[in-house]
């Protein structure tokens, strides 16, 4: 389960984090999550920095979550 969540948060990262480069170089239309959901649509700087953040409190949850069961056994 850790690593499950563990991957999510480091996919929010990434989609933040190369998306955020994109939007600060004016590239175009790519694989990021922001370009393709019409609401984020003139936030997309604020969204991908959301996604870093969402991205790194979901890390931090699964690293709890991993040393939380370490305590367990």
């Amino acid at each position: 389960m850790k690593e499950i969540i563990s991957g999510l948060g480091l996919l929010f990262v990434i989609q933040g984090v190369g998306g955020l480069i994109n939007h600060l170089t004016n590239g175009g239309k790519s694989w990021f999550l922001v370009n393709y959901i019409d609401a984020f649509q003139g936030f997309e700087i604020v969204m991908d920095i959301i996604f870093i953040i969402v991205g790194g409190i979901i890390g931090l949850a699964s690293w709890k979550i991993d040393r939380s069961t370490k305590r367990e056994n």
